[in-house]
């Protein structure tokens, strides 16, 4: 899949990471001197945290966030209650919906105003039906071609099958999301304060850590044109083993919406758009209009999509598969006699660990980054509550 980026001239997506809330949104391309308000976020029927998120989209190859702030964010039905959503960080506008707030059969409409008098609105939307649960997610040795035929990706290929009623919605698309488990490249034994060396209590507090991400690409499938609302074998996510993600386990979470007739056109145009575009400065992406539009200025760009969706998930474990071949970890320790022979790219204090034949003492390793910290490689040393 081609990378996604938040720039000018680039298809992009960003997936709101980590709650199940809900607008999405699709960059098109813009000329240079153009700048376009960018919804991200997705209310779903699950109670919880929703989170909206406004900013501006930034210059070709900026991958900054610049966050629209200080806006009045809510969400109106047509009875004209409001659900108003309060500025919680830069950009990001937030509250908990509880279980009956957000009802089907009700049109709800979301409503930005911002600081420079800018007033947005969204089309009507309504809550979809209850989602078919999914029927399971799984996995298969794969590989994946590259430009050099010679040099193809390998890993494993993930799959989702749904077995819905017929009754039910039959337009889906899913947002992915990763954890896996990895390690440092050693455990700490000494630390240097600056004065003294000083044993290291717990060697093994910063050796394993996980990490969580949104994966930024777009599936969506219909049963509309089938008289079973069923999928078998649907492709989902492609891991391979160019990282470390698949060495120790990793975690698949996979979030099942269901999406109304005119959202599954959108979000289906855009992955078309991005799987055809070839890369990031190959062919540009067309304008894709949303349901999202500046109430004074109809004509001007607003990036997103405002949906409201049912919602269901499942989560997947695979253990280390050693039939795949995996790069090495990102250390290299250099043996010192004393501190003060330290390389200069070391700050105090530093983590070392004994190269004695004995175990303890001189000569010593030392290194950075992931050497004797996981966390250096983005992840955090908690272990997260679902984690088996």
């Amino acid at each position: 899949m081609p990378a996604i980026k938040r720039t000018f001239g680039i298809l992009w997506v960003l997936i709101a990471a980590v709650l199940p809330a809900c607008i999405d949104l699709y960059t098109p391309e813009l000329r240079e001197n153009q700048a376009a308000l960018v919804v991200e976020g997705l209310i779903t029927d699950q109670p919880g945290k929703q989170t909206i998120t406004l900013s501006n989209s930034s210059p070709l190859n900026d991958t900054a966030f610049y966050p629209v702030e200080g806006a009045w964010v809510f969400m109106y039905d047509e009875e004209g209650a409001l659900l108003e959503f309060p500025e919680t960080e830069p950009g990001s506008y937030s509250r908990w919906i509880g279980e009956g707030e957000v009802l089907r059969g009700q049109d709800y409409r979301l409503h930005i105003e911002t600081v420079d008098g800018e007033v947005f609105e969204s089309d009507p939307e309504q809550l979809t039906p209850e989602c078919p649960e999914v029927d399971s997610v799984y996995w298969r040795l794969d590989s994946l071609g590259t430009a050099d035929p010679e040099s193809p990706l390998y890993g494993i290929q993930f799959y989702l099958d749904l077995n819905g009623d017929v009754d039910q919605p039959r337009n889906y698309r899913w947002q992915l999301e990763e954890t896996w488990q990895y390690y440092a490249g050693y455990r700490i034994q000494y630390q240097y304060n600056g004065s003294t060396i000083q044993e290291w209590d717990d060697p093994f507090i910063y050796y394993t850590c996980w990490y969580t991400g949104s994966i930024p690409s777009i599936y969506t499938a219909s049963t509309g044109s089938l008289e079973n609302n069923v999928l078998k074998g649907q492709p989902l996510h492609f891991v391979s083993s160019e990282t470390q993600r698949l060495q120790t386990r990793y975690s698949l979470l996979v979030r099942q919406y269901a999406i109304s007739n005119r959202a599954y056109d959108y979000w289906t145009q855009v992955r078309q758009q991005n799987q055809e575009s070839g890369g990031l400065y190959e062919t540009q992406p067309d304008r894709i209009p949303g349901n999202i539009y500046n109430v004074n200025e109809p004509d001007a760009q607003v990036l997103g999509y405002f949906n409201l969706c049912a919602v269901s998930e499942k989560r997947i474990f695979v253990d280390g598969i050693r039939e795949l071949v995996y790069p090495p970890i990102a250390c290299n320790l250099d043996t010192i006699e004393r501190v003060e022979d330290k390389p200069p790219y070391l700050r105090i204090p530093f983590y070392m660990i004994s190269f004695s034949p004995l175990g303890v003492g001189p000569p010593y390793g030392v290194g950075t980054g992931l050497c004797f910290d996981c966390r250096k490689g983005g992840g955090t040393n908690k272990k997260p509550d679902y984690w088996e």
